[in-house]
């Protein structure tokens, strides 16, 4: 399978044939809040992959030169997929639907909430150093 001319639909169904061999769930679908739990856990072991980089670092998975580290954080992202594949089938979810509802969703946001945003992370920095605004 590769993404270009692999449906989520197919990737859908291989994930809860998988669920369904392995006797998870009901008939394939497992429970919504250990499904979602789980991927909470796989999301963390796929950020563990970045914790503590070093920018030279950051640069050498975006140069794509650091393929072990790749191969390490494309398993994790299969986990969450999976997790998330299972999740939004056992609750009919569309994907690709809610994704292009986001996306224009993203797109009407004005400047105005990216001022806003760069502002709370802008406190969020000066908390984090020690700095307080009430100078």
């Amino acid at each position: 399978m590769k993404d270009e001319n692999t449906p989520i639909a197919e990737l859908r169904r291989a994930v809860r044939d998988l669920c369904r061999e392995k006797h998870w769930g009901r008939d394939g679908d497992q429970d919504p809040r250990q499904v979602a739990m789980a991927m909470t856990v796989e999301m963390s072991e796929l950020l563990e992959n970045f914790q503590w980089m070093e920018e030279d670092e950051v640069e050498r998975l975006w140069a794509r030169k650091d393929p072990e580290r790749i191969a390490r954080i494309a398993e994790e992202f299969a986990d969450v997929m999976m997790y998330g594949l299972q999740l939004t089938g056992t609750l009919g979810i569309d994907v690709a639907s809610e994704l292009e509802k986001k996306i224009e969703k993203v797109r009407r946001r004005g400047e105005n909430y990216s001022a806003e945003k760069q502002r709370m992370r802008d406190e969020f920095e000066k908390r984090a150093t020690g700095e307080t605004s009430d100078h």
